[in-house]
Parts: structure tokens; sequence; C-alpha cells
């Protein structure tokens, strides 16, 4: 065990899988207080920045309980953390990975129907937007509170626009402009290392441009016909050498920080990555912007939109102090907080959008497209999402290498769902 923060570390949790940490309650006796295990990944990375100065803001307003920190690595977290819920851990409250992680969570019994207590609080849901109904709520009942969201737009080098004499995006532009803005980028710079258009060349960043083809796109139900076009879009670039092929990006081992290393004009990337990008000001040397997600012709414009769900486990002791925590990290007090590290918050009202808007120096249009959004996600939830999600990345890796044709993908990712249902 290791010092990882400022807070005192505390012994391993049973089967030691997890690394933990405590921050303790500066008032109440230790015989008042309570102890809630919170699992988390990564927060000797993150801890410091986003988390400690929530937990210290809760622990103050709630001196009779103190926050256990129970992390691990990004890589081994959902395995880690389903092992220590099924085999009986007393962690009290634990983030999921996703949206899409949360569904087989819930499936497995893992997460508390918070409806009830919400009901009985009188507690106003109105503030988490389309989220909370969208990826959170299983059969009528509210399994988890999103922590933070990440709406998906297009981030832009006006530098790099500015030297190819190429208008910058606008928060209302179909996909088929945006590639006719980055063949113009390429067709107007002489510097052959700039492309004009890159994803994160990650499948899980791929994946979700997808859904862009089709309205109301479900993952358990579409027929995945609209997937030939998003496919078609990518390899056309690709073949006009406005994007980087996905072979060399991962050759070359290439991720968001060319983006901010000036080599992409423009990058599909979510929200948090204007995180990244002030927190590197000093090796950003170009002024940058944000517009909205583009949409295909013939489609309504939405943001695809992924979160971080906050659950109470249904074993814990300690609903009433969970419920506490859970509705202060994830309501005004914490999400105001959490808008200083230029995070997107789960709850957003004019408070929390004023703290997020006073933190980020950014043009009104780039403002605009990281607030209001109509968003969209994977569908219905259901048991499988992840499931299917990652054989479709899988089969998308097959397109992007050229060992596959979007005809083969579709009718092979649409076997391989069915197959995961009946076996569901």
């Amino acid at each position: 065990m290791k010092r990882i923060t400022k807070k005192n570390l505390v012994a391993a949790s049973a089967a030691a899988l997890l690394v933990a940490t405590t921050a303790f309650a500066p008032v109440a006796s230790a015989d008042e207080v309570v102890t809630l295990r919170l699992a988390v990944w990564d927060y000797d990375i993150d801890g410091p920045t986003t988390y400690d100065p929530i937990i210290e803001a809760f622990e103050e307003a709630n001196p009779d309980i103190q926050i256990e920190i129970v992390n691990a690595s990004a890589s081994d977290y959902e395995t880690k953390l389903t092992t220590m819920l099924a085999g009986g851990d007393d962690i009290d409250l634990f983030f999921a990975k996703s949206n899409t992680s949360l569904p087989g969570l819930y499936s497995r019994g893992y997460c508390l129907n918070l409806s009830d207590l919400f009901e009985a609080d009188g507690y106003d849901l109105t503030n988490y937007g389309t989220v909370l109904e969208q990826q959170m709520t299983f059969d009528g009942g509210v399994y988890a509170l999103p922590f933070r969201t990440n709406d998906w737009l297009l981030f832009y080098n006006k530098d790099i626009f500015d030297a190819a004499g190429v208008e910058y995006p606008t928060n209302d532009m179909t996909w088929e402009e945006i590639s006719d803005l980055a063949k113009q980028i390429v067709d107007n710079t002489d510097d052959d290392s700039i492309y004009g258009f890159s994803f994160n060349p990650k499948l899980g960043f791929i994946f979700p441009f997808l859904t862009e083809g089709e309205d109301g796109f479900d993952i358990s139900t579409t027929d995945f016909s609209s997937t030939e076009k998003c496919i078609d879009w990518i390899l056309d670039l690709v073949d006009y050498g406005a994007m980087e092929s996905y072979s060399s990006a991962q050759s070359l081992s290439k991720d968001q920080t060319y983006f901010y290393n000036g080599e992409w004009a423009m990058m599909w990337n979510g929200s948090w990555y204007v995180q990244n990008l002030t927190q590197n000001a000093d090796s950003v040397d170009f002024e940058w912007g944000v517009a909205n997600q583009p949409y295909f012709e013939g489609t309504e414009q939405t943001n695809f939109v992924t979160s971080t769900p906050l659950c109470i486990s249904s074993a814990s002791e300690h609903v009433d102090e969970a419920y506490r925590f859970l509705t202060f990290v994830c309501g005004e007090e914490g999400a105001s907080i959490l808008a200083t590290t230029n995070l997107v918050p789960g709850y957003m009202n004019d408070a929390v959008l004023e703290s997020y808007l006073a933190n980020v120096d950014l043009d009104d249009q780039s403002i605009e497209a990281l607030t209001n959004n109509t968003t969209h996600g994977f569908g219905e939830p259901t048991t499988t999402f992840s499931q299917i999600i990652s054989a479709g990345q899988t089969e998308l890796e097959l397109v992007l290498t050229g060992n596959e044709d979007a005809a083969a993908f579709i009718e092979s990712i649409i076997d391989q769902r069915e197959e995961i249902i009946e076996n569901e």
C-alpha cells in the first residue's frame, strides 16, 4: 500500500482485489461515523483533481460519514468490481464504467432501485435531462444517477483552417459537408503530416459513429443497414488521403494527443477532451474550437452521449447514508464542483452551467456546442449492450483494415447479435 493522495490509506479489502484509500470526516467521533466504501477506477490518477474536492465538500457537510475509496486501474476495473460484488464485498456505492456496462450490473442485481428513495425524498430528476431515461432506467425503475456526461463533438484546429484558407466548421453541418472540409484542408496544405479529419483510433471511439446514419438507432433491433454509409464515409476519406488509415494510426500508436500536436485539423471526440486540452494548455500552441456533432443528410441532428453512472449497491447496509452521498455528488453541489474541472456534469441547471462557463475560455459557438444538446445513445438499454458492442467493434476492425467489406460487417454483426440475445 502506498500514499496516493493526501488522504490516509486503509487496509485492503477482502480478496485484496482493489486498493483502498480513506477520506476521514473531520468532526464526529469514531463510533458516530459511518464509513461508505466507494468503488472507482484510476483514483490514483484522477482523485486529487476530480474526486477529492467533491468528497471533501461532502464530508464537511456530513461529518457523520466518511468515504473509503476502493480503487482499481481502468483496464481492470470492470472485472474486479463484478468479482467483488459477486463475492459479497461490502461496497456501498460504485461507478459503472459507462452507460453501456450499467445494464450488465443491473441484470446481475448489483444496483439498488432508487425510485422509491427519490419519491420519498421528493427528489427532482428533471435536471438530468434525457440521459436518465435513455441510459439508467430499467423496467420503470431508476438504478443510477449520471455523475458526468460526455457529448460527442467536433474539435477543430483553427490555425490549420486559417493556413489552408478554409472556413471553420459550424454547429449545423452534415457529415457530407465535414468530408468536403477535410478534403479542402489536405488540398490546400503542403504538410503531408496533416490530415483533415480523424477519430481517436480506438474502436470504442469509432464504433459510435456507425449509429449516426439512422434516426432512432437501437443496437438490439436495428438492421444495421445504415452503417454502410458511415463505413463508406470513413473509407472515402482514407482513400482521398484526408484521413489516416486505421492500420497506420494503430501501427504508430497514435491517439488523441496527435490533435494537440497539431496534426489533425478535425477530430470527433467526447466533451471530456475539453479538460485534456485545457490541462495541457502549455503543449497546445494553436487556437482550437468545438462544433456541434454533425449529422448525415436526411437525419435529424442529435448528439451521441455516454455517461458515468453512480450506483448504490443493492447489498449496502447504509442505504440512507449512501443516498445522501449519491444525491450530493450527482446533484447541484457536486456538479458545481465538477464543472470547475472542465468536465460536463450529469446534473445541469443555471448555477452549474455558470460554474462550467466560468472555467472554460471558449468562443460562443463552442459553448453552444457543449450545452443544451438533444442526446441519443445506442437505443433501449439492455443487458446485452456491452456484448453486442464488443462483437461490433471486432467486426469493425476487420472492415477498417480491409479484411471485410461493409456488407459482410452488417451480416456478421446481425448473426452475432442474434446469438448473443438467444444465449442471454
